[in-house]
């Protein structure tokens, strides 16, 4: 017996008909409550909504009277508006809110149509289209070299270097569907790429070079090279920047390292030493033996010079000794015996006067008072 019948003396499953006046409606909590003003019967109401629906799926089924036609044409309307509400819903999840710095890759049954930038967009509804947004300006950060083992790398000098780096990258904005479609993992990505980068740079590098302050060229092959090798896995991830934080011989070995840095300095301060002095010293010599050999050649065309005049000398007065023999006798007899007299004190000796002594005027001039 349904929980609203009336029969049987108006007994129902929340209480007793049987009152003190025949009427239960005091006695069941859905009863009219008492006093002058009653409100409308809750029963009454909810047996209208149940006939309501019933009228929405075609009436009622039981022949039940006075809701035929009123409730065939409340179900059509409710059809309709569920249809309606339904249509509104499915619409709804075509529409997508792109917010900035982010794009929406949409899908056409699983393959990628177009890409939508920041803003208010409608596509088609799902399952015809789908879409996924890309934040395509955040700046994602990779550590490489953080556990123990992970940073050794062997260099071209055949020394092991500590390498501890940071990439960071972000979404390529220009083809972000590459990015979705052929990424699972992108961080564990982006790190075995640029750790195996890193390890060639490193592999065709020397030690010092790894570890000074040639770190900023490793950094940048590195990036070029990662960003290089992602774009051809078609990746969809822009490299921004690669920074070497450590750059280190392994921790066991790094006294000994130190000891053979202080022992290559020190080799390079007496190399500079031993250079400076060879500066000074050279130029010296250098300067000493030119001066040598510009007297030397000095002295050769003098020797030169006064040996060609004089032969040039014999030569002129032998044509003219060719000429005039006797004069040329005579005349090269007075020369010579100027040239002795005149470093010899003379004396003058006459037939009748005997030895007179021969003195020079200039020599008068000389030892005269003023």
């Amino acid at each position: 017996m349904p929980w609203n019948d009336q029969k049987g003396g108006g007994k129902g499953p929340w209480g007793s008909g049987d009152g003190p006046n025949g009427n239960d409606n005091n006695n069941s909590p859905w009863g009219k409550p008492s006093g002058g003003n009653q409100g409308p019967d809750l029963e009454d109401q909810l047996k209208k909504v149940q006939d309501r629906f019933k009228g929405a799926w075609g009436g009622n089924r039981r022949g039940g009277s006075g809701g035929g036609g009123g409730g065939k044409g409340l179900g059509i309307a409710g059809i309709l508006l569920l249809v309606g509400a339904l249509a509104v819903a499915w619409g709804g999840t075509g529409v997508v809110v792109v917010d900035a710095g982010e794009q929406a890759a949409v899908f056409q049954f699983g393959k990628w149509q177009r890409n939508l930038p920041a803003g208010i967009h409608v596509h088609l509804p799902r399952p015809i289209e789908t879409h996924e947004i890309i934040r395509v300006e955040a700046q994602q950060e990779v550590r490489i070299g953080d556990r123990s083992d992970e940073g050794l790398m062997l260099t071209e000098d055949e020394n092991i270097a500590d390498i501890q780096f940071s990439v960071f990258w972000k979404v390529d904005s220009a083809r972000p569907q590459d990015y979705i479609l052929n990424l699972k993992d992108p961080d564990t990505a982006v790190q075995m790429v640029a750790e195996s980068v890193m390890r060639e740079v490193v592999g065709k590098s020397e030690l010092q070079r790894v570890i000074t302050d040639e770190r900023s060229e490793v950094a940048r092959q590195v990036r070029e090279q990662t960003q290089t090798l992602l774009n051809q896995y078609g990746a969809g991830v822009e490299i921004i920047d690669v920074q070497i934080a450590r750059g280190d011989p392994p921790g066991p070995v790094i006294e000994a390292f130190n000891d053979v840095n202080v022992a290559q300095q020190d080799a390079e301060q007496r190399i500079n030493r031993a250079q400076r002095y060879a500066n000074t010293i050279v130029p010296e010599a250098r300067g000493e033996a030119s001066r040598i050999l510009q007297a030397a050649e000095g002295y050769r065309d003098s020797v030169i010079a006064e040996a060609t005049g004089q032969a040039s000398r014999f030569t002129q007065i032998y044509s003219e000794y060719r000429n005039a023999p006797r004069v040329t006798l005579e005349r090269m007899y007075l020369e010579t015996m100027e040239r002795v007299l005149a470093r010899a004190d003379k004396t003058i000796l006459g037939e009748t006067s005997g030895a007179v002594p021969y003195l020079p005027l200039e020599r008068t001039n000389r030892d005269r008072p003023n």
